[in-house]
C-alpha cells in the first residue's frame, strides 16, 4: 500500500514538474534571446569602432609625442641661449683684452716655469673657446633635428586628425541607427525579466562584478589602454568608452553623485557607491543628475567630448576606484558588465 502511495506522488511530481517545465524555459529563453541580440549588437557596434578607436589613439600617441619633442626643444634652445652669451662674453674679453699677447707674457715672466704656467694658461683659455664653439655646432643640429622631427609629427597629425574625422562619422551613422535598435532590445528585455519575476523566477539579467552595471546605455567601442602615456608625463589611469555623443551613461551601481567641472575631464561626476568604489566619469556632454541617490542602471549623464577631449572622438572616460583609493583597471570589469 505504502509503496502504491509512493510511486503515486512520484508521478504527481514529476507532471509538475514537467507542466512547469515549459514556462520557465520559454521566460529564460527569452530573456537570454533578447540578451544574445544585443550582444550580437555591441560585437557590431565594436566592429564598426575599431578602425575609429586606432585613429583616436594614433592621435592622441602623436600628441604625446609632439609634447616630448617640443619639451626637447625648449630645453635645447635654453642651452643654446647660454652657450651663446658665454660665447659672446669670450669674444668681449678677446676684444678688451687685444688677445693673447705673446711677447707681454715672454718679457713679464720672472723666470722660464712661470713663462710656462702663463702659456698653458692661454692655451687652457683657447680650448675652451674652442670647446664652447663646439657646443655650438652641436646644439645647432640637434634644434635643427628636434626642428624637423617636431614639422614631421604636426604633418602626421593633420593627416590621423583628418582620418580620425573620417572614421567619427562612418560610426555616427552606423551607431545612431544602432541605438534605436539597442533602445528597442533593452525595453523588451526590461519587460521579458519583469514577466519572469512574476513567475516566481530570478532574474537572469546580466550584470557585472558586484552587481555592476555597464556604464554606457548603447552601442559602443572600448579598447585596454591603461597605463597609455599623455602628455605631461601622466599615464592613462581609465578606459574611453567611444560612443556617440549623447548615448546615456548610467550608474553602474546604486549611490551618491556629485558633479564637477575641470579643464581635463571637462564636465565629470564622481559616483559614490553604497558598497565604497567610487567611479569616475569624465568628458560628460551633459549632466541628468547633478548630485544625490542613484540606484545601478539610473540615467546620470550623456557621452560628449568636453574637457581636453577631442570633438571628432566623443567618449565616456571611465575610472574604478576600489574602496575609494587607488585607481585599477576598469577593462576586465568592463568586460564582464557586458
Amino acid at each position: 500500500m505504502r509503496s502504491c502511495r509512493t510511486r503515486t506522488l512520484l508521478a504527481l511530481l514529476l507532471v509538475a514538474v514537467v507542466g512547469f517545465a515549459p514556462a520557465a524555459t520559454a521566460a529564460q529563453s527569452e530573456v537570454q534571446k533578447l540578451q544574445d541580440q544585443i550582444k550580437e549588437l555591441q560585437s557590431d557596434a565594436a566592429k564598426a569602432g575599431e578602425a575609429y578607436s586606432a585613429a583616436y589613439w594614433q592621435l592622441d600617441r602623436t600628441r604625446v609625442e609632439i609634447a616630448r619633442v617640443d619639451g626637447e626643444l625648449a630645453a635645447a634652445e635654453a642651452r643654446m641661449a647660454e652657450v651663446h652669451a658665454r660665447l659672446s662674453q669670450r669674444a668681449m674679453d678677446m676684444y678688451r683684452t687685444g688677445g693673447a699677447d705673446y711677447i707681454g707674457i715672454l718679457l713679464s715672466s720672472d723666470d722660464f716655469d712661470e713663462m710656462l704656467l702663463r702659456l698653458e694658461y692661454v692655451q687652457r683659455v683657447g680650448q675652451q673657446d674652442a670647446d664652447i664653439i663646439q657646443q655650438v655646432e652641436t646644439l645647432q643640429a640637434e634644434l635643427a633635428a628636434s626642428r624637423a622631427e617636431l614639422e614631421a609629427l604636426k604633418a602626421g597629425q593633420a593627416e590621423e586628425a583628418a582620418r580620425l574625422k573620417d572614421e567619427a562619422r562612418k560610426v555616427d551613422a552606423q551607431l545612431k541607427g544602432q541605438q534605436a535598435q539597442y533602445d528597442k532590445l533593452q525595453r523588451e528585455l526590461k519587460a521579458a525579466i519583469a514577466a519572469e519575476k512574476a513567475k516566481k523566477g530570478t532574474t537572469t539579467a546580466r550584470v557585472g562584478p558586484n552587481g555592476m552595471v555597464f556604464p554606457v546605455a548603447g552601442p559602443n567601442t572600448f579598447t585596454d589602454t591603461w597605463g597609455a602615456a599623455r602628455s605631461g608625463g601622466r599615464t592613462h589611469k581609465g578606459t574611453d568608452i567611444m560612443a556617440r555623443e549623447g548615448t546615456p551613461c548610467v550608474a553602474v551601481l546604486g549611490g551618491t553623485v556629485r558633479t564637477t567641472d575641470n579643464s581635463l575631464g571637462g564636465k565629470t561626476i564622481w559616483l559614490t557607491a553604497d558598497n565604497g568604489w567610487a567611479f569616475y566619469y569624465a568628458h560628460l556632454s551633459a549632466y541628468k543628475v547633478t548630485s544625490g541617490r542613484v540606484e545601478a542602471g539610473q540615467v546620470i549623464g550623456y557621452v560628449g567630448s568636453t574637457g581636453n577631449a577631442s570633438a571628432s572622438a566623443p567618449h565616456l572616460h571611465f575610472e574604478i576606484h576600489p574602496d575609494g583609493g587607488a585607481a585599477v583597471n576598469p577593462y576586465p570589469y568592463l568586460l564582464k558588465m557586458q
